[in-house]
């Protein structure tokens, strides 16, 4: 069996975080049932967009995923293994967003590999590739580490081609930067040129994220400045028009 296999080799690997998610527990205190069952709704959603693929006899990938944090890895670094880890990574991210309303960033980077899915183990440069693009990211976003880039680049796939409304655009993401100075965690405020995702200026998609942004801004005085500059970053980020550099398009 698939989930059985284990992988030993360069892949695809996409790493999520859901952003708040330690302020969900706090809130549900008690009644932690309930967000069980929020949960197990994106699992459900996880599993079903892997049985679809498997019934068009499309390529699979595996997905693992523990409290706030989703890992996903194809078999091998083919491009059409990115074509399936990128699907599957883009459809978490728009049902997280759209339709869960539950804001998460995430990376998706290529590179060496290993995993024993019944014994619990995943490691790998890519592992720390994605994760460390993942937590540094100071948005609601999923881009492309430079790791991926030059990948799609050898191999001759450019990553901003617009299909179904979707694509990779560079763009300076803003991220924290962090050093110790005598033990004291310093945060700096930055940006680095990444590949990020977006949607066609005309998708509605789109319109309904920057809807979601918006409504977060404008909760009041609740609403916590590190949070704000989140949303604010990520409105920012799709207000901007993006033209596709093969076809032309907006």
């Amino acid at each position: 069996m698939k989930d059985e296999k284990i992988i030993n080799g360069n892949c695809w690997v996409a790493y999520f975080d859901i952003l708040g998610f330690k302020n969900k527990t706090r809130l549900n205190n008690g009644q932690l049932p309930v967000l069980a069952y929020m949960y197990s709704e994106v699992a459900d959603r996880i599993n079903k967009e892997k049985e679809n693929l498997k019934e068009v006899g499309s390529q699979q990938y595996d997905c693992v995923w523990f409290s706030d944090s989703f890992l996903f890895y194809s078999f091998d670094d083919s491009i059409n293994s990115y074509n399936i880890i990128y699907f599957a990574a883009h459809q978490l991210f728009d049902y997280m967003i759209i339709t869960k309303k539950w804001l998460l960033r995430g990376a998706l980077t290529a590179g060496d590999f290993y995993a024993d899915r019944n014994s619990n183990i995943y490691l790998g440069e890519a592992l720390i590739d994605a994760h460390s693009f993942t937590e540094k990211q100071d948005w609601i976003g999923l881009v492309l580490t430079p790791n991926a880039h030059a990948k799609l680049v050898a191999s001759d796939h450019n990553p901003f081609t617009w299909v179904d409304g979707l694509g990779f655009r560079e763009y300076d993401v803003p991220i924290k930067r962090r050093r110790y100075d005598n033990g004291t965690e310093k945060i700096t405020l930055d940006c680095e040129k990444l590949w990020a995702y977006h949607y066609r200026t005309n998708d509605c998609r789109r319109d309904m994220i920057m809807d979601s942004m918006r409504s977060a801004c404008n909760r009041g005085g609740g609403l916590a400045i590190e949070h704000r500059r989140k949303y604010e970053n990520t409105l920012r980020f799709y207000e901007a028009p993006c033209q596709c550099s093969v076809c032309g398009k907006i």
